[in-house]
């Protein structure tokens, strides 16, 4: 028997064993690469998102009236940061780990939607504060109560009626989104102040409709 002739087929095939073994190594380091790549190319994003969300929420709810369109305005910027990361994650090839990629852009979806929310609790809890007033010294400045100061202050009334079920809608949806908040603890102490801040907000409604 030719051993020469008899082995030949053998070294080819470990030959091509160990070629398709070093190809598929070279692969699978090449794909754990783009996904390491990938990983640190989101992880950085969601962060700085998750730490303008925290600081967000620890804005006050009820800011002085002066200072309160400020406030809104800084929370604007602060959600288009969250938006400008989230497009950021977008341009990403997330073929590598699209679950992961998908991940991050539900939650900084979830965190620039929080803040908008935020921020249209300041301007409709400032608008029912303005319309409160306006009726306030509409009803204490009246010497006399004639039919054009009674159809006046109707019309206020229904004005700040308006604005508080605004104020009301827009505390109520912030409150819904709260869940998505991953530390639960903070959400929970945001939820306090917006059950407070309804509170005092039915009151002072209660208050200026039996002036």
């Amino acid at each position: 028997m030719d051993l020469k002739a008899f082995n030949k087929p053998l070294v080819w095939g470990i030959v091509a064993v160990v070629l398709l073994a070093a190809g598929l190594g070279a692969w699978w380091g090449y794909s754990g690469y783009r996904k390491t790549s990938l990983q640190q190319a989101v992880s950085p994003q969601v962060k700085a998102a998750d730490a303008r969300l925290r600081e967000a929420l620890g804005t006050a709810l009820e800011p002085d009236p002066a200072q309160a369109e400020q406030a809104a305005a800084r929370l604007d910027a602060t959600a288009r940061d969250i938006e400008a990361r989230r497009a950021t994650l977008g341009a990403l090839d997330a073929a590598p780990d699209p679950a992961r990629v998908e991940s991050a852009e539900e939650a900084l979806d979830n965190a620039a939607a929080i803040v908008r929310g935020q921020a249209a609790v300041l301007r409709s809890g400032l608008e029912f504060a303005q319309a409160r007033e306006a009726l306030e010294v509409h009803m204490h400045g009246a010497r006399s109560r004639t039919g054009g100061w009674v159809s006046a202050a109707i019309e206020l009334k229904r004005k700040m009626d308006r604005a508080y079920f605004d104020y009301k809608y827009a505390l109520d949806g912030l409150a819904a989104r709260l869940g998505d908040v991953p530390d639960q603890d903070l959400a929970a102490q945001v939820r306090a102040r917006i059950e407070a801040a309804l509170k005092r907000a039915k009151d002072a409604r209660t208050a200026a409709r039996r002036l």
